[in-house]
Formats: structure tokens, C-alpha cells, sequence
């Protein structure tokens, strides 16, 4: 039953994802971003998620992170990378419209900002930024996966 509900959850993600997707175009999405000591976290955030070609620009391939629903030895003790070829381009999607997800983007003050979307249940997907030389970049993605009870 949990592994059905973690599924169709991620699809619930994946659609919301993709957008509307009729042919019409939605105003953009303005997202309060974090007040960091670099304003231009919020500028690339931003364009990163709207641009595909600027996204793919600005990921640290080969990318390390979990899949979806990892197994536990996984977790534990493996670890994954994706890879430039096979990755799916990553949405602007506002997070406060859809219900029962909570977005928190923290801030680590050492040009990094942790990015957490959970559900009321638990499921959690995490991403990492990090300022590097020449400018932010996605260094760590974890898809959908059940972080266990609070």
C-alpha cells in the first residue's frame, strides 16, 4: 500500500510539474525566495527552472542524489548519480498552491541553500545549491522518498 501511494504521489508531483500543458501561457510564477547574503540566488532559482538550456548548464553532472522510492541499502550504503542523458528537466511549479506540500529553502550562509518539498506524510524530495566559481549550480537531488515517522 505504501509503495502504491508513493507512486501515485510522484505522479501527482511529476503533472504538477509539467504544467498545464494546454497551449496556453500562465502569467510567471513569482515565489518569495529566501533573503540570502547573495541576492543572486533568487535570480538564478528563478531562471533555472524556466530555462531548460540554463539548467542543464547549471548542474554538476555526473549529479549525486537518490532515485525515487530508493531502497533502504540504497540509502544506507549505496550511492546514485544521474546523468546529463536520461535527466528530466525540472519545472517552476508554485508550491504554496498546491495542497499538502510544504516547500523550505535554508540557506547555509557558506553559498549553499538546501531545498526541502515534503508531504504531511513524510515524503520528502531535497535539492542542494551551491555558489561555485561561476555562479550556483544543483550539486544534489533526491527524488521522492518516505524520510520515516517524526
Amino acid at each position: 500500500m505504501m509503495l502504491f501511494f508513493g507512486i501515485l504521489l510522484s505522479g501527482v508531483i511529476y503533472l504538477a510539474s509539467c504544467g498545464t500543458g494546454g497551449g496556453t501561457k500562465e502569467p510567471p510564477i513569482e515565489q518569495p525566495i529566501i533573503e540570502n547574503e547573495d541576492d543572486s540566488f533568487g535570480e538564478f532559482y528563478t531562471r533555472f527552472h524556466r530555462d531548460s538550456a540554463y539548467q542543464m548548464e547549471h548542474i554538476t553532472f555526473p549529479l549525486e542524489g537518490l532515485p525515487m522510492m530508493a531502497d533502504s541499502f540504497l540509502v544506507n550504503y549505496g550511492k546514485h548519480f544521474y546523468e546529463k542523458d536520461g535527466w528530466k528537466i525540472l519545472k517552476e511549479v508554485d508550491w504554496d498552491t498546491i495542497e499538502g506540500y510544504v516547500r523550505t529553502l535554508e540557506p547555509t550562509g557558506l553559498g549553499i541553500v538546501n531545498e526541502y518539498i515534503c508531504t504531511h506524510d513524510n515524503f520528502c524530495m531535497s535539492r542542494r545549491f551551491a555558489k561555485l566559481h561561476d555562479g550556483w549550480y544543483l550539486v544534489y537531488y533526491e527524488d521522492m522518498n518516505y524520510r520515516g515517522a517524526k
